[in-house]
């Protein structure tokens, strides 16, 4: 209409990204490869860039995405990872953490020669920390891993501040990252939304994969591994949460479970190098109960409201530990 001031728009200022968490991308050009060209990407400002101009902005989060289009999951939002984070933090997974962590430890130990670990440090890993250093005294490059499919990054924080190594976790779900990427209070992490089928890692530049209670691609593992390089994939056993399937067995479409076919298909895509059961038993509070439930795969298919889950004092927590090569 005459007269009238129409109203101006401006965009959106990006809020700033705090310093220290751009420091979880100090060394990613030793890892990270651009996912429209597959050159490494380097920490450029607020951005992570690559050689023909691709760049993709740091999220005052912390993480990054390089995900390719939009990706929905029914069962996996902010809620659903929150509950994870209530139940890992009850100490429910800790005996698996602890085997990542020792297994994570072997495999440096098989590649001393060029790669070492610092346990317990606490603190990321920039280009001006010290080196490790092998029996000679050469320096020694920190471990590099991939964990796919991090989901709210237990595993991840936990490995990274036991050993030390360069951690890359990455999940396809953004909520899931957003969250990870808020509980590093080390800031050593590198965090990607990533889509398991077109990882964004270098070809040959990590020294381990971790694939914790995660589909895996075998495929694309083997490229991003170096030679001799190790995938530690941990899967449920048939005693998984069993006292879950015993109270929900009357909705459950398949009251047992077995990870044979999931071993079998290891076996078939790389040379198995060992094989283990973790298996703890741990008192649950009603908050970590109710949590649990809330959170666990096994009850996708369950109306959850109509069982009561007051007997539900006690899990079993049991998964094999399968370390693979090619």
């Amino acid at each position: 209409m005459p007269g009238q001031t129409r109203p101006i728009f401006r965009p959106r200022e990006r809020s700033p990204v705090d310093a220290r968490k751009l420091t979880r991308f100090a060394t990613c050009e030793q890892l990270l490869a651009c996912p429209v060209c597959g050159e490494s990407l380097r920490l450029d400002g607020t951005c992570l860039a690559c050689s023909h101009g691709h760049r993709f902005d740091i999220a005052r989060q912390g993480y990054v995405n390089l995900l390719r289009g939009v990706h929905r999951e029914q069962h996996y939002d902010r809620t659903s990872f929150e509950q994870r984070r209530t139940v890992f933090a009850s100490g429910l997974y800790a005996p698996i953490a602890q085997a990542l962590c020792e297994e994570v430890e072997r495999a440096a130990a098989a590649g001393a020669d060029t790669v070492g670990i610092t346990k317990a440090t606490g603190a990321a890993i920039t280009p001006t920390s010290p080196a490790p250093t092998s029996g000679t005294g050469s320096a020694l490059r920190p471990l590099r891993i991939v964990d796919a499919g991090c989901g709210e990054g237990y595993f991840a924080r936990t490995v990274r501040h036991t050993t030390g190594a360069t951690v890359c976790a990455f999940d396809i779900s953004r909520d899931s990252v957003q969250l990870a990427a808020r509980e590093d209070v080390e800031d050593g992490i590198s965090w990607l939304v990533a889509d398991l089928a077109a990882i964004p890692v270098q070809t040959g530049a990590a020294d381990v994969v971790l694939d914790v209670f995660s589909p895996a691609h075998y495929g694309e593992f083997r490229r991003i591994l170096a030679p001799g390089g190790r995938l530690i994939k941990v899967v449920p056993t048939a005693n998984h949460l069993r006292e879950v399937r015993e109270l929900a067995a009357g909705q459950l479409r398949h009251r047992g479970y077995s990870n044979e076919r999931v071993v079998e298909h290891l076996e078939a895509s790389c040379t198995l190098l060992s094989r283990r059961t973790v298996s703890s038993t741990l008192e649950l509070t009603p908050e970590v109960r109710d949590a649990l439930v809330a959170m666990t795969p096994i009850l996708f298919s369950v109306d959850t409201a109509t069982i009561d889950w007051t007997p539900l004092t006690h899990a079993t927590v049991e998964a094999e530990v399968l370390v693979g090569t090619w």
